[in-house]
């Protein structure tokens, strides 16, 4: 008998490109203000907001590092990549930033990036949902295992035919035991890239 899919969100999780090779690793960091008061987790999505960091910082000469905040996930927004790693300055920092610390992240910013996400698991998506577009909602992050609780909504506003959401949704994830119900994984790309030519590379 087949298992239901666990409910354990992580985020957005870079896998692959899309012309089919695996994805390398390659990350860019980037700079987080030490007054912004969202904790970010591996997978959270986040945006450039046009600042950079004006001091030294762990050998980053001022100016190097573009600022990120969590993305805004309503239509229409954009979305640069979604955090691999943070710098480890501190036993925090190893596994999350915590809120209202200057840190620097390290994004999966490539818009050519394949991720994996979860739904969550309010209204099964079926085979027909692939193809369409689709918001995420927030979730809470684990302090312990770092992980995002970020998942893709499919409640408030369910995956549709609106270019303007931020993803879009490829397949079901090839992983053992996943399957199309509650909590199942999708392989999705971020439609609303902000380094995607068509979207203009300007922050609003």
């Amino acid at each position: 008998l087949a298992m239901a899919n666990a409910n354990s969100p992580f985020g957005l999780r870079p896998v692959r490109y899309r012309n089919g090779a695996p994805w390398n690793g390659q990350v860019t960091p980037y700079y987080v203000r030490s007054d912004n008061a969202s904790a970010m987790y591996i997978g959270d999505p986040v945006d450039i907001i046009g600042e950079a960091n004006q001091s030294e910082l762990y050998g980053f000469a001022p100016g190097t590092l573009s600022a990120v905040d969590l993305a805004t996930l309503a239509d229409g927004n954009y979305c640069v990549g979604s955090i691999v790693a943070v710098h480890p300055v501190t036993s925090d920092s190893l596994v999350y930033r915590a809120a209202s610390t200057e840190r620097i992240v390290y994004v999966c910013d490539d818009p050519d990036v394949v991720y994996q996400i979860q739904d969550d698991g309010t209204t099964a998506l079926t085979y027909d949902s692939i193809g369409l577009n689709a918001i995420m909602q927030t979730g809470s992050g684990s302090t312990v295992t770092g992980k995002s609780g970020y998942v893709i909504d499919t409640n408030t506003d369910p995956p549709d035919a609106d270019a303007s959401n931020m993803l879009f949704i490829l397949n079901l994830s090839n992983i053992v035991g996943n399957e199309i119900a509650a909590y199942a994984v999708w392989d999705v790309i971020i439609n609303q890239h902000r380094y995607r030519p068509n979207n203009g590379l300007g922050v609003a």
